[in-house]
C-alpha cells in the first residue's frame, strides 16, 4: 500500500511577496524612528549634493574631563547618542547584515542578519527571540587588508562584492542542496562556526571586553620584533638586557597596541608560563650577581600569578640558600614569609632573621677590607628590620633589650680591641648584674660598670600595675583597651626582682635572649657608627641624622617593612593629619599649609631641623604625634637614650641632631640644653649656627645676631669640614634675614663673605665694585671646590644665587640654579644627595618669592616640573607643585604628574602613595579617595604596610558612605600584614558590629600566629560558654 501524495507548498516561493512587503514595512518603520521628532518643513525637496562641511564643525578640547583620570572611564550619560544614517547597514559589511541597536553598547556593535532575525507574526513579543538568543559580536580579521592587494592602476574600492548574475543563479539553484535546507537530511540547521562574510569573524569573550580594532601594522611590527629578539638571544644568550627585552615583548603581544583592553585570567597564566619559561633560560646565562637578581626577582613576580603557595615557598627558599650574598633575594624572600598569611607564624620568621644575622657574622670572620663594610651594612639592615618586626609582633621588651644592648657596647663600652668572644663575656657580666642601662634612670654606661669594678648598685624593683577587670557586655572593646595599658608599662625590659602581672616569662629579657642579636663594630669605623645610629633613630620613628648618607641608607628610606611609623600615631593625630579637609578660608588665612604633608620623604638639612613656619620642618616632633599606649617607644627612655649618646659617645652631627630634637620637643628649657653643649664643646661651629637659628626664631634677634658676630670672629683651623661648616653659617644668617624680609642686611651678610666679617661701616658695603667683588669670590670658590668637595661648591652656589637675586630678580637667580644643576648631572651627580639639596634650596627660594610678593605661577611650575623629574620622591617639590597649582584651580596637572613620574614601576614609594592619597583627601571627594587607597594597597611597594592598612580603616569607619566595607577593610589588612598586633587592637576598638563568635575567632588568630597577648580570654570565653550551657538547661526544665 503506497503512502498517499501530499501536495508540499514551497514556503519561499508562497510567501515571498508578504515577506518583502513586510521588509519594506519594517525598513519604513526603522527609518521614521530615526528621524528627529519635529521637522522643520513638510515639503518635499529635490535631492541635492550635501555642502562641504565648514571649517568650525570641529572642535579640537586640549583640556578634556579631569574626571576621566580620577574613575578610569568617560561618564556613561556624558556619551550623546548618534544615529547611524543607512538604516542600519555598515560600510564592508553583508547587505544582510544590520546593527542590533539593543545589544550595543559604547564597546562594540552586534550585527545580527534580518532576514534570520526578523520577529514573525508568530512571536507575540518582539524581543522575546533576541532574548532568548546570545549575541555573538563580529570582528575584522586582522589579515584581510593585508591579503587584499589593489593594483595600482585602480582609483576606486569596491564596496559591493564582485559576483556576477549567473554565479547568482547558481547559489539560488544550488540552495536545494545546502545543508541549511529545510528538507536537507542533516536536519534543523545549526549555527555556523563563522560568519557568512570571510571578511569577519566571531569575537572571543577577551575581544568584546576591549578594544579590538587595533592597528593591523602595528600589530605584525609587534610579532616582528618578537622574532628579532627571539633570534637575538639565540645568537648573544648572554645578553641579559635583550631577555628582558624579549620578556617584555610578551605583554606588548598581550595587550596590543593599547592597554584598555581586558585581560582575561587565562591570557594572564599562560603568559606568565611563557615569560616564566625565558626568565629560566636566560638565568642559565646571567654571570653577575646583579643579572642573577633581576631576573630571579622576574621569575617569582610572574610565578606568584600561576604557582600554588607552597611552590612559591619553597623556590623562595631555594633561591635564599643558593644566593646567600644577595640582600635583595634575601629581603623579597623575607618579604614574602613576613606577610604571607596562611604560611606566616611569628617564631618561624624570627628564626629566620636570627639565622641571617648568624650567617652574616661568619661571613665578616673570613671577609677582607673590601667586604667587610657591605656586610656590615647588611647586618645593620637585618637588625633593624628584626627588631621592627619583634616589637610590632608585641615583643617590645626584647626589641628595646636589643637595642640596649648594641648601643652600650659600641658607644658606652671600653675601646680596647677584643675579640667578639671576649667582648661578649665580659658584657654578659654587666648585662646579667641588672644595674641600669642606657636610657633608663640612674644609667652610667658600660665602661662606668667597668672602671667601677663592677660594684654597681642595683636599682629597686619596679611593680608592674595590677590587670584591670573586663566587662562582658562589651569584652573585646574593653580587652584592647586593656592590652594598651598593659603593653605601655611593658615598654622597657624587667628585671629578675620585678614584680611583674603573673609572672610574665616575656617581661624579664636574660642575655642569652639577646646574645644572638649582638655585633660589635670595628673601632674607629665612624661610617658604621653613624649608620648604627640611624638605624636606632629609625627604630625610634625619628629621622636619620643629616642628608650626608650613604645610598643604601636611603635605600632603607623607602622600604615598607621600615618606615610605616603611621602604625604607631595616636588615630586622632591621624585623622587630623590625613583626613581633616581644609576649607579655602583656613587655606587662604593659613599659607603654611604647604608644609603640613603629614610624611615626609627628603634630604635633610639643617634647615629643616631648625625651620621656621615659613619652610618644611622633619618629623622631630615626635611627642605630637606618638601619645601614651601608641608610641614605638618610651618618650622619656627616647629623651635618656639620646642625652647619654652626646654625653658619653660625642659626635657632632649628633650633637645638633639632640639639640633640634630638644627644641622641637621641650622647648622650654632648651636654652640651658644648648649653653650646657656649648660650654662642653666650645669649638664647634654647627652647634654655635644651631643655637644662633634657635634663638633667632624664638624672637631674641639680638642674641642671635651677637652669636653669629662672635663665631665668625673666632679663630678657626683649617680643613675643608670647618670651611663647610663657616659657609653654613653664613647662609643660616643670610636667610634668617631674608624670612624677615630684610633683603638690604641680607645683602650685607652676603657681601661681607669675602672678608669673613661683618665691616664696622655697613652704608658702603653694597657699592657696586663690592658686589663684584663678592661675586667673583664665591664663583672662584665654588670652581674650586666642585671637584674636590661638592657639597662645599653647592654651599658657595646657593650663596652665589642669593646674591643673584637680591642684586637682579628671580629669574636670573633661577638661571643660575639651572646651570649648575646641569654640570652636576653632566658630572655624574645627577641623583646624588648634594644635587638634591642643592634644588630643595632653589624651591626654598622660588617659595619665599612667592611668598613675599606677585610671582608668575609659569615659572614656578616649570622649575618644580623639572625638580620633580630629577626627584620623584621629594614630598617638597610635590608639595610647592601642589600649592601652585591649587592656587590656578587646575587639579589635572598634578594628578598627571603624579601618574606618569611619581607613581612609576622605577620610582613608586610609600611616601609618594600617602602623598597621593592626602592629595585626594583635600581636593577630590570620597570615591577618589577610596580609589587612591585601593591603588596603593595593590601596589608591590606599599601593599604590606601597616601603616596605611590603618589609615584606611580609619577613612572607612570616619566615612558614613563606606563604613559597612570597614570590617571587610579590615580583615584584607590582618591577611596582607598578619603580624602587627596593633592592627588586631585597632580593629577591636573601632569595628564594634561583629558578631561575638566572628571577634572571638578573630582574637584566636593572635594565638594562631604566635603574637604577643599580655590579656589572655581563653578562660573568659569558657566561663562564658559554661553560662551560657547552663542558661540553655534552664530555660530547657522551663526555669527563667
Amino acid at each position: 500500500m503506497s503512502e498517499p501524495k501530499t501536495t508540499v507548498p514551497n514556503p519561499k516561493r508562497r510567501g515571498s511577496a508578504r515577506d518583502e512587503e513586510n521588509r519594506r514595512h519594517y525598513h519604513r518603520r526603522r527609518q521614521e524612528s530615526e528621524r528627529p521628532q519635529k521637522e522643520e518643513s513638510t515639503i518635499a525637496r529635490p535631492r541635492s549634493r550635501s555642502p562641504e562641511p565648514s571649517l568650525d564643525i570641529f572642535v579640537i578640547d586640549r583640556k578634556g574631563d579631569e574626571k576621566n583620570l580620577i574613575y578610569g572611564s568617560i561618564h556613561r550619560y556624558s556619551i550623546p547618542r548618534f544615529y547611524r544614517s543607512g538604516a542600519g547597514n555598515v560600510l564592508g559589511a553583508s547587505t544582510r547584515a544590520k546593527i542590533d541597536r539593543d545589544a550595543s553598547d559604547d564597546k562594540g556593535i552586534v550585527l545580527l542578519d534580518w532576514r534570520e532575525n526578523y520577529p514573525s507574526y508568530q512571536e507575540k513579543y518582539a524581543f522575546s527571540r533576541v532574548e532568548r538568543q546570545k549575541p555573538r559580536l563580529l570582528r575584522i580579521k586582522p589579515d584581510v587588508s593585508a591579503e587584499l592587494q589593489y593594483t595600482r592602476d585602480s582609483d576606486f574600492i569596491p564596496l559591493d562584492p564582485t559576483k556576477g548574475r549567473k554565479r547568482k543563479r547558481d547559489t539560488e539553484s544550488s540552495s536545494d542542496n545546502d545543508e541549511s535546507h529545510y528538507r536537507s537530511v542533516h536536519g534543523k540547521r545549526k549555527p555556523k562556526d563563522h560568519p557568512e562574510d570571510d571578511a569577519f569573524e566571531y569575537a572571543t569573550d577577551s575581544d568584546s571586553a576591549g578594544d579590538s580594532t587595533c592597528s593591523t601594522k602595528r600589530i605584525a611590527e609587534s610579532r616582528q620584533k618578537n622574532i628579532d629578539l627571539n633570534r637575538r638571544v639565540e645568537e648573544h644568550p648572554q645578553d641579559i638586557e635583550a631577555w628582558f627585552a624579549l620578556i617584555q615583548q610578551q605583554d606588548l603581544l598581550l595587550h596590543g597596541d593599547e592597554n584598555r583592553r581586558r585581560i582575561t585570567n587565562a591570557e594572564m597564566k599562560s603568559t606568565a608560563d611563557i615569560k616564566i619559561h625565558l626568565f629560566e633560560k636566560a638565568l642559565g646565562h646571567a654571570k653577575s650577581l646583579r643579572s642573577r637578581e633581576r631576573l630571579l626577582l622576574g621569575l617569582m613576580t610572574e610565578g606568584a600569578k600561576i604557582w600554588e603557595l607552597k611552590v612559591q615557598a619553597d623556590r623562595w627558599e631555594q633561591i635564599a640558600k643558593d644566593n646567600i650574598d644577595s640582600l635583595t633575594l634575601w629581603r623579597s624572600y623575607m618579604n614574602f614569609r613576613q606577610a604571607t598569611f596562611t604560611n606566616f607564624r611569628y617564631e618561624e620568621v624570627r628564626d629566620l632573621y636570627v639565622q641571617r644575622i648568624k650567617l652574616l657574622l661568619r661571613s665578616l670572620s673570613t671577609s677582607d677590607s673590601t667586604t667587610i663594610i657591605p656586610l656590615y651594612q647588611q647586618l645593620l639592615y637585618t637588625l633593624l628590620r628584626a627588631t621592627i618586626y619583634i616589637r610590632e609582633s608585641g615583643y617590645s621588651e626584647l626589641a628595646i633589650a636589643i637595642w640596649q644592648g648594641l648601643l652600650e657596647m659600641n658607644f658606652c663600652g671600653p675601646d680596647s680591641p677584643h675579640n667578639r668572644e671576649e667582648r661578649t663575656r665580659q658584657f654578659c657580666d654587666f648585662w646579667e648584674a641588672e644595674i641600669p642601662r642606657i636610657g633608663e634612670d640612674g644609667a652610667k654606661g658600660w665602661l662606668s660598670f667597668l672602671t667601677s669594678n663592677q660594684s654597681a648598685e642595683a636599682p629597686e624593683p619596679v611593680i608592674d600595675d595590677a590587670e584591670e577587670s573586663l566587662d562582658n557586655s562589651a569584652l573585646f572593646k574593653n580587652w584592647a583597651a586593656a592590652e594598651r595599658a598593659r603593653s605601655e608599662s611593658s615598654f622597657t625590659p624587667a628585671k629578675t626582682m620585678d614584680e611583674v602581672v603573673e609572672d610574665d616569662p616575656f617581661r624579664v629579657i636574660l642575655f642569652s635572649d639577646i646574645e644572638g642579636f649582638m655585633i660589635a663594630l670595628p673601632p674607629g669605623s665612624k661610617d658604621l657608627q653613624k649608620t648604627l645610629l640611624d638605624s636606632f633613630l629609625i627604630f625610634c620613628r625619628l629621622p636619620p641624622i643629616d642628608s650626608q648618607r650613604s645610598e643604601t641608607r636611603q635605600d632603607w628610606l623607602t622600604d615598607s617593612f621600615l618606615t610605616g611609623e603611621l602604625l604607631e600615631w595616636d588615630p586622632l593625630v591621624l585623622k587630623q593629619e590625613y583626613l581633616h579637609v581644609a576649607n579655602d578660608e583656613s587655606r587662604k588665612s593659613k599659607v603654611s599649609s604647604v608644609f603640613d604633608t603629614p610624611v615626609g620623604n627628603y634630604s635633610e638639612s639643617i634647615e629643616t631641623m631648625f625651620s621656621t613656619s615659613h619652610w618644611f620642618r622633619n618629623a622631630i616632633t615626635w611627642r605630637g604625634r606618638f601619645a601614651g599606649p601608641h608610641s614605638p617607644v618610651s618618650y622619656k627612655w627616647l629623651r635618656n637614650t639620646l642625652k647619654m649618646l652626646v654625653d658619653l659617645h660625642f659626635r657632632e652631627d649628633m650633637a645638633v641632631y639632640y639639640l633640634s630634637f630638644e627644641w622641637r620637643n621641650e622647648p622650654e628649657g632648651i636654652k640651658k640644653v644648648s649653653k650646657g653643649l656649648l660650654k662642653k664643646h666650645p669649638a664647634s661651629l654647627k652647634l654655635y649656627n644651631s643655637y644662633g637659628m634657635i634663638e633667632w626664631f624664638r624672637g631674641n634677634k639680638e642674641i642671635a645676631n651677637s652669636i653669629f658676630s662672635a663665631v665668625l670672629g673666632m679663630k678657626r683651623t683649617e680643613g675643608s669640614e670647618e670651611t663647610r661648616n663657616l659657609i653654613e653659617l653664613w647662609k643660616s644668617w643670610v636667610w634668617a634675614s631674608l624670612e624677615e624680609t630684610d633683603n638690604h642686611t641680607a645683602l650685607q651678610h652676603i657681601l661681607s663673605i669675602p672678608d669673613g666679617a661683618i665691616s664696622a661701616n655697613g652704608s658702603n658695603n653694597t657699592s657696586i665694585a663690592n658686589q663684584l667683588k663678592t661675586k667673583q669670590y664665591l664663583t672662584s670658590n665654588q670652581n674650586y671646590y666642585i671637584a674636590s668637595n661638592e657639597s662645599i661648591a653647592i654651599l658657595y652656589a646657593e650663596l652665589l644665587a642669593l646674591l643673584e637675586y637680591l642684586t637682579g630678580d628671580i629669574t636670573s637667580a633661577l638661571a643660575l640654579y639651572t646651570r649648575f644643576s646641569t654640570a652636576l648631572s653632566t658630572r655624574g651627580s645627577g641623583q646624588s644627595v648634594s644635587h638634591e639639596l642643592f634644588l630643595q634650596s632653589a624651591a626654598r627660594l622660588m617659595y619665599h618669592h612667592a611668598r613675599i610678593g606677585p610671582f608668575r605661577p609659569a615659572l614656578l611650575r616649570e622649575h618644580l616640573t623639572n625638580f620633580i623629574s630629577l626627584f620623584p620622591r621629594n614630598t617638597i617639590f610635590l608639595s610647592l607643585y601642589t600649592w601652585n597649582e591649587s592656587r590656578l584651580r587646575i587639579d589635572n596637572r598634578v594628578r598627571n604628574i603624579l601618574h606618569s613620574t611619581v607613581l612609576t614601576p622605577d620610582y613608586d614609594t610609600l611616601t609618594s602613595r600617602l602623598f597621593a592619597i592626602n592629595y585626594e583627601v583635600q581636593h577630590g571627594t570620597i570615591h577618589s579617595v577610596r580609589a587612591a587607597f585601593e591603588h596603593t594597597v595593590s601596589a608591590s611597594p606599599s601593599k604590606s604596610a601597616p601603616g596605611l592598612w590603618k589609615l584606611y580603616i580609619l577613612f572607612c569607619g570616619e566615612t558614613p558612605q563606606f563604613q559597612p566595607q570597614a570590617k571587610d577593610i579590615w580583615h584584607r589588612a590582618l591577611r596582607a600584614c598578619p603580624w602587627a598586633k596593633e592592627l588586631y587592637t585597632f580593629g577591636f576598638e573601632k569595628l564594634n558590629d561583629s558578631s561575638f563568635v566572628e571577634l572571638k575567632r578573630t582574637w584566636r588568630v593572635m594565638g594562631e600566629k604566635d603574637l604577643r597577648v599580655h590579656i589572655d580570654l581563653e578562660e573568659r570565653f569558657e566561663d562564658l560558654e559554661k553560662a551560657e550551657q547552663e542558661a540553655q538547661t534552664r530555660r530547657r526544665l522551663g526555669y527563667k
